[in-house]
Formats: structure tokens, C-alpha cells, sequence
């Protein structure tokens, strides 16, 4: 077979190597490895075909049976909802046989404990590159599975000197989705509509069983099946490069890559930062010399969270790309003028140094996208490879420094006694899972003049990722960015704090001194300590403080045989006090839930002031405007054992909720989206004619849905859900949800923050003090100081709004609803700035107003959440309050 050399002008010092390998031998076996068309039955990167979840992994089962010398497939486990969740294994027949070998090397370099500088080199020189890509992590982000498929292949069988040298050089770890559940969502959601006036429709659902699009928003806490699987495989390779591919929205850039915008988080790597942008102008060159437009660097995005960017703090550089995105498969047209003239970073309307070629416009189609990728795959893994010495060096380098730490903090001490055991477990357990070293102290010491008894748990900051744990224990100071000097404030790609004491309501202090202390390091995972259950008698009080205490509760219901109530005031009992809220249990057993480790007091007796518990029948309202706060809900829900109903618009809309429920959420959306949902198409259109020409693939809850999905909970609904309360029912409204509360249906408190313009008030996602009634029931087993997440949410105060006319109900179900007395503060903002962690400006606005307020409507309550009290399944700290909201009193 024939060889030729290419020799791109962005790589003419490294190219002169690629001259040598021109007289190798050819790459063997070619024919026998099967194409993409020949098992699909048409080429990826074609518009309107896409492969489902079944068909990838055919492929590539076919793909490595042909070619096992260089292609290893391995089934790291199942998805949420059971499918297989590959990966594969690329590189050269030699490199392949010693795969092993070769791991060990990049395993002792990723963790240079004893290492001399001549015995790294010696590894240096003997090692490969590892890259590691992961695709469709947002499944409504079709192309990049289809891509890898004809990329492999290409790789595999085009005999270039470009492409042996990346085979030779280089382990690539390919993960062709790391959302395989939602990536079959989608592709049999569009292969539905094909060819009909819906083809290119939105996903009217989350494209996760749980998060959507928040799957790639877990990468600290790890809550997800996927999130722990790439994690896992990651962490037994340490790859120099994790490649994650994405699109966005279609009016802007073709593409994006490196060098990020600012900020960067501080306890990143200089040298990661530097070879990040390195990596990724040398992808954007690559697209410029192949003729490729609207290519911007430096724009949309940052590199300030471990949320998206763990390979960052584990020495790996991450490079993210998203290209514009299509009608799912079906091509758009988008004219020039329609390119947005004011994105983050540039304007795609106007040549700039990081946005040096604008697109013109005309018809954008998944064909342009895989064309863009292959490039970008391409030389992502080219650059590693002729670079791979430097890197392999930076890669060694970052590790020993993190090893010869030696500033501020000293480490983190987490105290015995904690508010809630289980929650500090919970962090300590997360934090192994990125590798973080935790000890525990055999005996007392002291650090900062403060004496901590035996069993404190330690983390110190001098370790291999030291700089991780401090970035999710300390508390952030997000810089106060401006588009222009005195305007509004530039908005950061995601939220700005990740302060998991905080969030997890654990004690966690940080030392700034040295000390020393005789401290053993915890193997495996920090066991959570039984539970006890002292005294004697046969009523039992279960303390609220611990979330696991209402888990233990809903077994109890599950089990029967068990009476429960609440107290309605604090007591002492046993020679213990016990907070309002405490459970008291008569009858059933308690011997079963050790392993939660709540402890229970047994005593004698009734005990006073306690109003009975039943197992409330919940609701939660899912909307076709797929809501990612939905599904965290579900996720929390499920993992603390509260049954539930999901309540879909059509049952909002039938009433007689009452007979149903006893509590209904409606986690965060916006009223609109709640009440009007998605529109049908006019008669006589298609989605694509009714965007007009160059409108883009619809968005938002304006996107024509087929009539099934079209509709929100409309009039009807809210005067069943208005009815709902009056008659008893308990309403939780989740953040911006509270804003339907309060305009559509007259609840006794008013949104300060409605009309407020980002200028005078901003809060992206940051962590605020508050301050807790916890004698109210929303506020049982609360601390009396504590936080709340915040995120573009309302603040409230006090006062009766009235009822829309046009959404008014019989008068004789509300008729003392012009009487609506006024909403009761649960949880209220200092009388100072409230800031903890993250970034506020305009705090005075919420100085001394409510964040979440119980409104009593009739004879119910709407109790209103202004922030996010389970924030993606981290804000342990304020679970309670909607466990509480769930387990409110009524009567029966």
C-alpha cells in the first residue's frame, strides 16, 4: 500500500519527524475491518441518519472482533436504565500487547512519590500519551457518537504517516457516549418524527432517567451510575487529555475550543492552563488551514468548576469543544444577520484576534458538525503525540509539586459530633472517590491552638490532590466580572461556588498552621457508625437533624405496624433534649435500621405536644418542558424512600386533586412554562417553515411539540391546583416555580427581586447565610444558622397580591381567599451581606427578607422556596425542608 506525508503548517518543526515513519510498514489487516456504512447501512455524518445506542455498540463490537490487536472493547457496566456502557481501547498491535506495561508507567507517573527526576525521565522516554475522549454526554447533542464511529475506522484503516504516528505513540480511550440512556432517548425520538412536520422537534424530556443535562455537572459529587463509571475508568489511567465533545446553541460560532475565557479557579495547575490553551489553538489551526469558519477561542466558556472539570485537578488537561448545533439530524438555514452580535466573548457577526473568520451564514447540517469533529479528533490526538514528551514532563511535574506543597491551609480537620453524621461521611466518601486521602486521628492533638479529640478525620492540603479537596472545602471568591466598566455583570458559564461543608451542613476547619497529630489513613470507604437505640420502653424518639432519620421513617411506613407523630415543641426526655420535630414512634421495629446511623432513645409513656404523621401521598409535577429540577427531585425522593406519583399536565388539568394527594411539587420552572407549556404547530406548517428561514432548531418552551406534548397545565390547571390547597392540600413551589405561586394564584407574600435587573442584583449560583425558624414545621431538624443555594431565585416579603381575574374559581371554594393571611417567614436572609461562598452583588435588596415562606391559602399551605433546597443532590444541608414540607401536619 501506497504512503504519503502531510505536513500541516501549523506543525512544520514536529512534521519533519512524520518523514520516517513514511517507510514503515503499512498498517496490516485493513480489509478485514468492517466500515461504519457497511454494518449501519449509511455513512455517519449524514444528514437525517442516526445510529441508535444498539447500532453503536454493534459497530464497535464488530470494529474490535476484526481488529483485536488494536482495538480492545470493555463493558464497564450498565447505565441507569440498564444499557451497556463501553469503552474502547485504541493504539498499535505493540503497543496493544503490552497495555498493562504501559498503564503501570502512566499510573507511576501520575503519582511521583519517590521518584527521582532521572528515574521520571527514563519512564518518560519509555512511555505513551494517553487521551482519553467521551461524546454525548448531552444527548440532544447528536453528532459526536456518530462521528467516532467513522473516525476509528478511518484511523484504523487510512495509512498515513499522521496516523501511525498517533497509533504509536498515543493510548486513546474512547467513550462513544457516556450517556448511552439518553443518546437512544433522542435518536428514536428523531427517527420517530422523521419525514413529518415535527422532524428536528426538542425532547420533550429529560435525554437522563434523572439530570438531562446536568449529567456533566456531577463530575465532584458523583451521584449518577455514568458519573462514577467514566470516573472509575478515568481514575485507573490518568490520561494527559480528556477530550469531551459537545454542541450548543446555532446562532453563534461554528465552533469553540482552548483557551477558555476567565476566570480560572486558582487552585488549577499554571502549567494545565498553559498546555490547555496550547492543545486547543492548535485544534483551532488545524480548522483554519482545513478552510473551516466562525472558529472562536478565548469565548463561552470558562475553566472555574470541578463540576466540569475534574481532569483538571487530576493533571489531565480538559479540552471541551461544542460545535452549532442542527435540528437534532435535519440541516437548518441561518442567515448572517441571525449569528448573535453579542455572545460571551465576541460577536459572531464581527472579526476579531479569537474570532478571526466569521461564518457567513446558509445551511448548517450534522454533515458540517461531523466535518468540523473529524478535524478536531484528528489533531487533538496528533498534537499529544508529537508533544508527548513535553506533556508526559508537565504531567510528572504537576504531581511532584502537589507533593512538595508547602502554604495555606495545612489541611482541613472535620470534628466528631457533626449536626449530621451521615452528611459528613457522605463528603468524606466523595472525596475518595477522586482520590482524595483521608486520615483519622488515633489521639487528640491540637492545630491552630484548638484541641480536636480522637477520631477527628483529617485532610491534609500536601497530597497528590491536595489542591482538589481545598477547592471543594474552601469557600469561593468569584471575581466581580463586568461586560463594560460600570455595566451589567458578565455572567459565568455555570454557578460560581462549590463549598461542600457548606452545602452538606458539615463542620470542616480549616488550619492553616502546621501541627502534627497521630493519624491513620482511612482504606476504603469511611464507615458510617451504626446506629443505637438506648433506654428502655416501648415509644421511640428519632431525632430530625440527621436526613437519614426520614429515611428510617418511610421504612417504618413501608414496614406498618408503626405509629408516628411529631412533636410540635422541644422536650426533654431521658435526660436528653430533643428539638421540635422529633419523631415518636409507638409499635413496629426499629432493630433493622442500624445501618442508616440515626440513634434512637427509647422511653416510657406518652410523650406531649406531638401531632400525628401519616404517609403522605406526593405528587411531582413533570412538565414537556423537560425541567433538570424535576429530576433531581425524583433522584433525591427515591434515594431517601418517599413514594410518589409523577403528575403530568393532562392530570393537573382533570382536578379533583385532593382525592389524590396530600402534597404536590412543582419543581423550578417558570410560570409561563407551568401554565401555556409548549405550542402546537399552525395548521398547514412544519417546525422548520414555521422558524422561517435561519431560525435555528427550536428552544425554549415555545417549541412547537406534537398535540400529545403541547399545552401546559392552562387555566383549568391552576384553579384545581388553587382548589387543591384550599381544600387541605400542601403546594411546594421549587425557586422560580414560586413566581407561578404568587401571580397566578394569590398567596399571601410578594417576589422583591421580580422586576430587579441583573445589574442591581445577581446571584449565578453562590452559597448565602440564612438564618432558620426551626420551631416552624418547614423547619424541623434545621440548625438556627444556616445556608441556602441560590440561583436567579425570588427573596419575599409580606403582602397580599389578589387573584388574576381571568384565573378567578367558583366562589364557593375560595371564598375567605380575599382574606389571605400573610405568608410566615421559615427561613430569612441576615440582616447583613449573606454572601458565603460564590458571587452576589446587590445584597442589600435581601438584607432581612424571607427565602422561604410557609402561605397559608384556605385551609392548606403553599410553601415557598426561593433557592433550590437539593441543588443536583449536594445541598444536603436543606434537604430537611422539603422533607418537611412533605411531612407536613394536616388532618385526616
Amino acid at each position: 500500500m501506497k504512503t504519503r506525508i502531510v505536513i500541516h503548517r501549523s506543525l512544520l518543526g514536529p512534521a519533519l519527524a512524520l518523514v520516517c515513519f513514511a517507510l514503515m510498514p503499512a498498517l496490516p489487516a485493513i480489509a478485514q475491518i468492517p466500515s461504519p456504512e457497511s454494518v449501519l447501512g449509511f455513512k455517519p455524518g449524514t444528514d437525517r441518519k442516526l445510529a441508535d445506542w444498539d447500532q453503536v455498540v454493534g459497530y464497535f463490537q464488530k470494529l474490535a472482533a476484526a481488529a483485536p490487536d488494536r482495538v480492545k472493547l470493555q463493558v464497564l457496566g450498565q447505565t441507569t436504565m440498564g444499557r451497556p456502557f463501553i469503552a474502547l481501547t485504541i493504539s498499535s498491535a505493540d503497543n496493544m500487547k503490552n497495555l498493562e506495561h504501559y498503564r503501570q508507567i502512566q499510573m507511576r507517573l501520575a503519582n511521583p512519590a519517590g521518584l527521582t527526576d532521572a528515574e521520571a525521565a527514563q519512564l518518560i522516554s519509555e512511555a505513551k500519551i494517553v487521551v482519553m475522549q467521551t461524546c454525548t454526554v448531552h444527548s440532544t447533542e447528536v453528532t459526536s457518537t456518530q462521528t467516532s464511529m467513522q473516525f476509528v475506522y478511518d484511523l484504523l484503516t487510512q495509512d498515513t504517516p499522521e496516523n501511525r504516528t498517533i497509533l504509536n505513540d498515543a493510548i486513546y480511550l474512547l467513550m462513544p457516549s457516556i450517556n448511552p440512556d439518553g443518546q437512544d432517548m433522542v435518536v428514536k425520538w428523531y427517527n420517530k418524527y422523521l419525514g413529518t412536520p415535527y422532524e428536528g422537534a426538542n425532547f420533550p424530556f429529560l435525554y437522563n432517567k434523572y439530570v438531562g443535562h446536568d449529567d456533566n455537572r456531577d463530575w465532584y459529587m458523583f451521584t449518577q451510575k455514568e458519573s462514577r463509571l467514566v470516573v472509575a475508568f478515568e481514575n485507573s489511567w490518568h490520561p494527559q487529555l480528556l477530550y469531551d465533545v459537545h454542541q450548543m446553541g446555532s446562532t453563534g460560532a461554528r465552533m469553540f475550543m482552548p483557551p477558555f475565557m476567565d476566570p480560572t479557579d486558582p487552585n488549577i495547575n499554571p502549567t494545565l492552563v498553559s498546555e490547555t490553551n496550547f492543545i486547543g489553538a492548535s485544534m483551532a489551526a488545524a480548522l483554519a488551514t482545513a478552510g473551516k469558519k466562525g472558529v472562536v477561542i478565548n469565548g463561552v466558556y470558562d475553566e472555574w468548576t470541578p463540576s466540569r472539570h475534574y481532569q483538571a485537578y487530576h493533571y489531565g488537561v480538559r479540552v471541551l469543544t461544542e460545535s452549532a448545533s442542527a435540528a437534532l439530524g435535519t440541516p437548518i438555514h441561518i442567515s448572517f444577520n441571525q449569528l448573535g452580535s453579542r455572545e460571551l466573548g465576541y460577536n459572531s457577526q464581527e472579526r476579531s484576534w479569537n474570532f478571526p473568520d466569521p461564518w457567513p451564514g446558509g445551511e448548517w447540517g450534522i454533515s458540517d458538525i461531523f466535518s468540523y469533529q473529524m478535524i478536531t479528533y484528528h489533531q487533538a490526538l496528533l498534537t499529544m503525540a508529537l508533544n508527548k514528551g513535553m506533556l508526559l514532563r508537565g504531567f510528572y511535574e504537576m504531581g511532584k509539586q502537589a507533593l512538595e506543597y508547602n502554604g495555606a491551609p495545612f489541611a482541613y480537620v472535620f470534628p466528631p459530633n457533626q449536626w449530621d453524621t451521615a452528611a459528613e461521611v457522605k463528603l468524606l466518601n466523595t472525596l475518595k472517590i477522586g482520590e482524595v486521602d483521608v486520615y483519622r486521628a488515633r489521639n487528640a492533638f491540637t492545630a491552630d491552638g484548638v484541641e480536636y479529640p480522637a477520631g477527628s478525620y483529617i485532610i491534609p492540603i500536601k497530597q497528590l490532590y491536595g489542591r482538589y479537596a481545598k477547592t471543594l472545602l474552601e469557600r469561593q471568591h468569584y471575581p466581580d466580572i463586568r461586560e463594560y466598566p460600570g455595566g451589567p455583570p458578565q455572567r459565568p458559564y455555570d454557578v460560581t461556588a462549590q463549598t461542600l461543608p457548606l452545602l452538606m451542613g458539615v463542620r470542616a476547619v480549616e488550619v492553616d498552621q502546621p501541627f502534627q497529630a497521630e493519624m491513620e489513613k482511612v482504606d476504603g470507604d469511611v464507615p458510617l457508625p451504626a446506629g443505637k437505640v438506648e433506654g428502655s420502653g416501648s415509644t421511640y424518639l428519632l431525632s430530625p437533624q440527621s436526613n437519614n432519620a426520614y429515611e428510617a421513617v418511610n421504612r417504618l411506613f413501608k414496614a406498618g405496624g408503626a405509629e408516628i407523630s411529631r412533636t410540635t415543641a422541644p422536650l426533654r426526655e431521658a435526660g436528653r433534649e430533643f428539638p421540635a420535630g422529633t419523631f415518636v414512634i409507638r409499635g413496629g421495629s426499629v432493630a433493622g435500621l442500624s445501618s442508616l446511623g440515626v440513634d434512637f432513645v427509647a422511653v416510657n409513656g406518652p410523650v406531649r405536644d406531638a401531632a400525628p404523621l401519616h404517609q403522605p401521598r406526593v405528587g411531582v409535577y413533570r412538565s414537556y418542558v423537560a425541567s433538570m429540577n424535576e429530576g433531581w427531585t425524583r433522584f433525591v425522593l427515591e434515594n431517601y424512600e418517599f413514594p410518589y406519583t409523577t403528575i403530568w399536565d393532562k392530570d393537573i388539568r382533570a382536578g379533583d386533586l385532593n382525592s389524590r394527594f396530600d402534597v404536590i411539587i412543582i419543581p423550578d420552572e417558570a410560570a409561563p412554562a407551568i401554565v401555556n407549556g409548549n405550542p402546537k404547530l399552525p395548521p398547514g406548517q412544519t417546525l422548520l417553515t414555521f422558524r422561517g428561514a435561519g431560525g435555528g432548531p427550536p428552544s425554549g418552551f415555545f417549541s412547537p411539540q406534537p398535540d400529545e406534548y403541547a399545552g401546559g397545565i392552562g387555566a383549568a390547571g391552576v384553579r384545581n391546583l388553587r382548589e387543591f390547597v384550599a381544600r387541605g392540600g400542601v403546594l411546594a413551589t421549587i425557586n422560580n416555580a414560586s413566581n407561578f405561586a404568587i401571580e397566578r394564584l394569590g398567596v399571601g407574600a410578594q417576589n422583591i427581586l421580580r422586576d430587579v435587573s441583573n445589574k442591581d442584583f445577581y446571584c449565578p449560583g453562590s452559597i448565602l447565610r440564612i438564618e432558620v425558624d426551626n420551631d416552624n414545621p418547614i423547619g424541623y431538624g434545621m440548625p438556627k444558622q444556616s445556608m441556602d443555594w441560590m440561583l436567579r431565585g425570588p427573596a419575599f416579603t409580606q403582602g397580599y397580591l389578589g387573584i388574576p381575574h381571568a384565573l378567578t374559581s367558583p366562589a364557593h371554594t375560595f371564598t375567605n381567599l380575599s382574606d389571605a393571611p400573610a405568608a410566615k417567614a421559615v427561613m430569612t436572609y441576615p440582616d447583613a451581606n449573606p454572601l458565603m461562598s460564590g458571587w452576589l452583588l446587590g445584597e442589600g435588596l435581601i438584607e432581612g427578607r424571607a427565602a422561604l415562606v410557609d402561605a397559608p391559602l384556605g385551609n392548606g399551605h403553599v410553601i415557598l422556596f426561593g433557592f433550590d433546597p437539593l441543588y443536583r443532590s449536594q445541598a444536603y444541608t436543606t434537604f430537611k425542608v422539603l422533607f418537611n414540607a412533605i411531612f407536613y401536619p394536616r388532618s385526616h
